[in-house]
């Protein structure tokens, strides 16, 4: 395809961005030139850092009002910022960054983002293809308000400089079908779903007792809680979760081990965390009650990462949480790291609500390349990723959630969970579903035809890519469809 360039723009963490990231390995991989514009921050992989054929142009990134500070210094520091990061994101893409033949837009944020590159994509007379994660109105309109003023500004804004792009791609059919039908967008609509790349796998015993005696989470647990019971005495050939009789010996899991859950947060009022507290205490409150005994019930240890304003809030939370059977240790993993974690863990849990009702959330894609099985917060779009009872289980308040750890966890295997049959059997619903796919394979088949074609204009918007996310055999199409009809009868 030669030596075209491809140029990111995503005004945010670079390496907190992995579809972004993703974008740019693929379009490596096609043999393009890329750029990418966006905030130095988390650590890159270490491919893409070193990579000849990319070049990462970090803007300066501003302060952001703090999310318990008054709404009034919101509206009006963030026009100035929008100001200052409009000339600031302008200057780069039009003067560091030579002329490429697409520039791929993450939206949002939609201020400056949209307005600037438009300009910019003017100017050069080169292509603009906007890739809708979600809507940055939605996203205003969480914080501040459907009848803020603020939030109608942002909509105005959104829908004018949003309007027109050679292609609009989004994570979702539902986002694809409001961009057409309900927005009316100009350009191609297409739908890339998320999925991850192939380093995300599920570990054997022998990569988890490797992976866990490096990672040595004991020491969080040590360092984070004052809970002295919590973890089981661990000695040499000896992890969190597994052990070896001696060293040449092969690994096996722990009989007294705790069950891993592990739940990815922005750590912001997007996602209810303490939904997932009330549940944790719930569960440790019923064991502390069943008449069976609380060795019934095992030990839950959940690991959260992620990075975010609410973080710290939490932490305290948290630590004043007096629990018996649970610990909630906080981390940051290095990129190599995080999807090896997912792919030791038992369980995921994702609390992603979704502002706009219709994007996807990433960490449950992380988990399910990893044959993750998950624990989701339900919303509308969610059934295009989680199919219920299927691949995973949705939740709608803490109670479920609650009721979820208990249904799969009470009375489990913990030297052998290959044999809990729910558990394995939304993993091996994942393998012959979810993982058919990956994100190389995707990106390849949807989206360099369209890159192939942008020269070619279409006088109406259409909707292009309208594949399933993935094929379900009749066994847990039945299943989807049946629960379906039970909660229509309630």
């Amino acid at each position: 395809m030669g030596k075209q360039g491809f140029c990111i723009v995503v005004l945010g963490d670079v390496g907190h961005s992995p579809r972004m990231l993703l974008h740019a390995r693929s379009a490596l991989n096609a043999g393009w030139r890329v750029d990418v514009i966006g905030y130095k921050g988390s650590r890159l992989p270490e491919d893409l850092e070193n990579h000849p054929s990319i070049q990462f142009h970090f803007l300066k990134e501003l302060p952001r009002v703090p999310e318990n500070m008054p709404r009034i210094l919101y509206y009006l520091y963030a026009p100035i910022k929008a100001v200052l990061l409009a000339l600031q994101l302008f200057y780069v893409a039009m003067f560091n960054v030579a002329a490429p033949e697409v520039y791929v837009v993450q939206n949002p944020p939609s201020i400056p983002t949209l307005h600037v590159m438009q300009f910019v994509n003017w100017l050069k007379q080169r292509h603009i293809i906007i890739d809708w994660h979600n809507y940055g109105t939605s996203m205003v309109s969480k914080r501040l308000g459907e009848k803020s003023i603020f939030t109608k500004l942002v909509s105005a804004y959104e829908g004018f400089w949003g309007f027109k792009a050679t292609i609009h791609v989004c994570v979702s059919r539902a986002m694809a079908r409001e961009l057409l039908y309900k927005y009316e967008k100009r350009g191609k609509v297409a739908t890339l779903h998320d999925r991850a790349p192939e380093e995300f796998h599920q570990l054997d015993v022998e990569e988890i007792h490797s992976l866990h005696s490096k990672l040595r989470l004991e020491k969080l647990v040590q360092e984070q809680t004052l809970n002295s019971t919590f973890l089981p005495p661990i000695n040499t050939h000896q992890s969190l979760l597994t052990e070896k009789r001696t060293a040449n010996e092969p690994a096996t899991f722990r009989a007294d081990r705790p069950i891993l859950i592990v739940s990815s947060t922005s750590w912001t009022a997007d996602e209810d965390f303490q939904l997932l507290l009330d549940a944790a205490k719930q569960y440790d409150d019923l064991a502390k009650t069943d008449k069976a005994g609380a060795e019934s019930f095992p030990k839950l240890l959940f690991v959260i990462t992620g990075k975010g304003p609410l973080k710290q809030h939490y932490e305290e939370i948290i630590s004043k949480m007096a629990l018996e059977r649970v610990v909630f240790i906080t981390t940051w993993l290095s990129p190599e790291d995080y999807p090896l974690l997912l792919g030791s863990a038992d369980l995921g849990v994702s609390l992603h609500t979704s502002t706009s009702g219709v994007d996807l959330p990433m960490k449950v894609v992380d988990m399910f390349g990893c044959g993750l099985p998950v624990c989701a917060f339900k919303y509308p779009a969610l059934s295009e990723l989680v199919v219920a009872k299927s691949n995973g289980l949705v939740f709608e308040n803490a109670s479920e959630l609650r009721s979820q750890f208990v249904q799969l966890f009470r009375n489990f295997p913990l030297d052998q969970p290959q044999t809990q049959t729910q558990l394995q059997g939304m993993r091996d619903v994942i393998k012959r579903t979810f993982q058919a796919t990956r994100w190389e394979e995707n990106w390849n088949s949807t989206m360099l035809p369209l890159l192939r074609n942008l020269d070619k204009t279409w006088s109406d918007s259409q909707m292009y890519a309208e594949a399933p996310v993935y094929h379900l055999g009749r066994r847990e199409l039945e299943s989807h469809e049946s629960e379906g009809e039970m909660n229509d009868e309630e």
